[in-house]
Parts: structure tokens; C-alpha cells; sequence
């Protein structure tokens, strides 16, 4: 009862400004997870179209070989299909995009080898022409790079490869039906050396409609921070002596730039935020270097929590992590630990917003939609996917700039 009253309730709150960014050109991109989602009895009828400019699947898993051709489970296809079912219904303009997930090698696989790569597009090809996708993502997380990375060090010049053959079937489904364009979307990497080692990004980024960056630092321990610098390191924990240094960049500001400066147009770049929090147990040693410590050191489970459950319990203490521009709570435990939660609040996404802003980026592509105060259990309902829309629709038109990247 008190879900069909909270659904009531955000459907109210919503409606006071309904299409907060039409016409704006901004790309609000909201994650649903069909899964997760149905845990919670959130249904796809529950996405607030009102905000969302965008739907992105997650996910698709990636598509199993039978003979020489490639298969979508067919359990996804259901959930899919219910999704742009149910965005058609409530929307003339939302738009839904269909996210194939995959390891490294999945992807590596299916760009290197032509007879793999012909498979995976007829596949790909089946999301538009069978289910009515507007969009595909490749979420290929971490393209393999020299010495390193999950895929093969060639992904670079064979991920353009791939991205060329999908453009052709993309502009296939786009010319069936006037007034429908399809687009290609790629998750790019917030790292500075995949960015750089990883992608061909002047190729890249022609061939693509968007980039949709991560939200979080690859097997981080908190979101990705605004700035950030280098990082001390100690070996002693990897069975190695001494200390040593890691540069991660300049975090979300560093890497939009990176994005930017190697071709991409801003209006290509979609910024990640995570709206939900990150809570893992470490060595209290570490906690007053929240906001430096951004990659998974040692041992641990990282667990994801919904933005409205992050403080279901007491004996949390808050803090502001400086350099990073983003909160954190901490919570001691029986054997010696402290529980650390990184997690995104109004204050943050003021900062992130700032950055679109200033960068001239797309849009926000947010992660997971249901994973926002959606009852309104702690006050108003959406109160971080709102804040998001309202600051898209205040950004003021790129029209007057004299150049424009296609």
C-alpha cells in the first residue's frame, strides 16, 4: 500500500514540471535494470518520462554463438519488449536504448574475427529491426591496451572495425522510417590512460552518436571524484617494498578534457553519476583518505546500495571529501573495520552539473533510475533525478556559440 501511495505521490511531484528539458537538446539518460527494478516492485511504467529523455536497457546480455549466428536471450528480449512498450505509451519522445554488456573478451572476440563480427551485427541488427530499439550501446567497460586491460591489445584499431559495421546497420533501420533516427552509443572510460591507449577516439567518437562515461572509477571503492591527483601506494600490500605513485588523472574534469581533447565533440559526452551508494569494509588506516583512495586495493566486496536504503541504519558518521567534491559516511564495526559509503548527494551532483555546464556536454546518463529516492521515503520523491533535470533545463542553449562540432 505504501508503494502505490509513494507511486502517487512522485507521479504528483513530477507533474509540476512536466518535460523539463524538451526542446532543450540535453539528453537525460535513465538506467533500468529489469531485474533489480522487479525486486522492488518497480515497474517500467514507473520511469518518470517526464524527466528522462532516455532509457537505457540494462542489460542485454552478451549474445551466445549457435553455429555461425548470435542469439539475444530471449528472457531479455521479454523485458526489453515491456520496457519500449511501455515508454511508447506514456511518451512521444522518449527514446530507449538497448545496452549490450560484455567482458573484454566478449567484445575483443567479436571485433577481431570477421566471421564473429558479421554474427554480432546481424544480432545487433535484430534490436531495431525486431524490437524496435532507438538505440544500441556497446558496453565494452575495459577495451584491452598493451600489457593490460580485459580484452586484446588490438581493440583499438578493431573496435573501430566493429563501430563502422554497426554505423551501416544503424543508418539501414534509421532510413526505413522518416523521422525515426537511430543511434549508435559507446560506455567510455573515465581512466586517462584507456582513454588515451584504448580508443581511437577522433574514429570513435565520429562514428558514435554518444559516450555515456562511467560513474565510477573501474573497481573503485567511491564515485568517480571531480579532481583528483596522484596516489600514494603502499607496495608492502602486494608483497612488494616501498611506496609508490599512481596517476589517476584529474578525475571527472580530467577526463571529459581527455574525451574533448583527443576529437570528441562535447555534445557527444554524456557525464555518469551514480545514484546509488557504494559501501565496502576497510582497515580504519584508511579512512581519512576517502577521496583519494579510487581503485579496489586488496580484498573486499563491494556492495551497491539504493540511495534511498543507504541509511536504513544508525552510528553512521558524515564527511565531505575535499578533492573529490563528494560525501561519504563511515560506520566502525566489531572486528576493527569501518564500513565506508560513497554516495552522491544534491551538493555533488551541483558540483558534476557544473561540469556539463561548463564542458558543454551532452546531457547526464544516470545509473539506475529506481535506485533514486523513488518513494520519497526521505522527503520529495526523485529528489537527485529531479535536481539533475531541473539543472539540464536551466543550461542555456549552445545555438549562439559560432562553431559547432557535428
Amino acid at each position: 500500500m505504501m508503494r502505490k501511495v509513494g507511486v502517487i505521490v512522485t507521479i504528483w511531484v513530477l507533474s509540476l514540471c512536466p518535460h523539463l528539458i524538451d526542446g532543450q537538446g540535453k539528453k537525460f539518460a535513465c538506467s533500468f535494470n529489469s531485474q533489480e527494478a522487479a525486486s522492488i516492485g518497480f515497474l517500467p511504467k514507473y520511469v518518470p518520462m517526464e524527466i528522462c529523455t532516455h532509457v537505457i536497457f540494462k542489460w542485454f546480455r552478451f549474445p551466445r554463438f549457435v553455429g555461425r549466428q548470435m542469439f539475444f536471450d530471449d528472457n531479455d528480449k521479454i523485458a526489453f519488449s515491456r520496457l519500449v512498450t511501455s515508454v511508447r505509451q506514456r511518451s512521444s519522445t522518449g527514446r530507449v536504448v538497448a545496452s549490450i554488456n560484455g567482458t573484454g573478451t566478449d567484445f575483443s572476440g567479436a571485433s577481431e574475427a570477421s566471421v564473429r563480427r558479421r554474427a554480432f551485427v546481424q544480432a545487433a541488427s535484430t534490436l531495431f529491426l525486431e524490437l524496435d530499439a532507438d538505440a544500441i550501446e556497446l558496453n565494452w567497460e575495459r577495451p584491452g591496451i598493451q600489457h593490460g586491460g580485459n580484452g586484446m591489445e588490438t581493440d583499438r584499431r578493431t573496435m573501430v572495425t566493429l563501430l563502422q559495421d554497426l554505423r551501416q546497420v544503424v543508418n539501414a533501420a534509421s532510413s526505413l522510417m522518416k523521422g525515426r533516427p537511430r543511434e549508435l552509443w559507446i560506455r567510455g572510460s573515465i581512466h586517462p590512460l584507456l582513454i588515451s591507449s584504448s580508443y581511437n577516439t577522433f574514429d570513435v567518437c565520429d562514428l558514435v552518436d554518444q559516450v555515456t562515461l562511467d560513474a565510477i572509477w573501474t573497481g573503485s571503492l567511491s564515485h568517480a571524484p571531480i579532481h583528483s591527483s596522484s596516489v600514494t601506494i603502499n607496495h608492502s600490500e602486494f608483497g612488494h617494498s616501498g611506496d609508490g605513485k599512481i596517476d589517476i588523472g584529474d578525475g571527472l574534469t580530467g577526463a571529459t578534457k581527455t574525451w574533448i581533447d583527443n576529437g570528441c565533440p562535447p555534445k557527444k559526452v554524456l557525464l555518469g553519476v551514480g545514484l546509488h551508494g557504494l559501501l565496502n569494509a576497510v582497515s580504519s588506516r584508511k579512512i581519512n583518505n576517502f577521496g583519494e583512495d579510487f581503485f579496489k586495493w586488496g580484498s573486499g566486496d563491494i556492495k551497491r546500495m539504493a540511495y534511498r536504503e543507504s541509511f536504513g541504519q544508525r552510528g553512521w558518521s558524515f564527511g565531505w571529501d575535499q578533492q573529490g567534491l563528494t560525501p561519504y559516511a563511515t560506520r566502525s564495526l566489531n572486528n576493527g573495520q569501518t564500513e565506508r559509503l560513497s554516495y552522491e548527494d544534491v551538493n555533488s551532483l551541483r558540483y558534476k552539473m557544473d561540469l556539463v555546464e561548463q564542458k558543454r556536454l551532452g546531457g547526464v546518463y544516470a545509473d539506475y533510475i529506481h535506485s533514486d529516492d523513488i518513494y520519497g521515503t526521505c522527503g520529495q520523491a526523485y529528489p537527485l533525478s529531479s535536481y539533475i533535470a531541473s539543472r539540464l533545463q536551466a543550461i542555456p542553449s549552445d545555438i549562439g556559440f559560432a562553431i559547432e562540432w557535428s
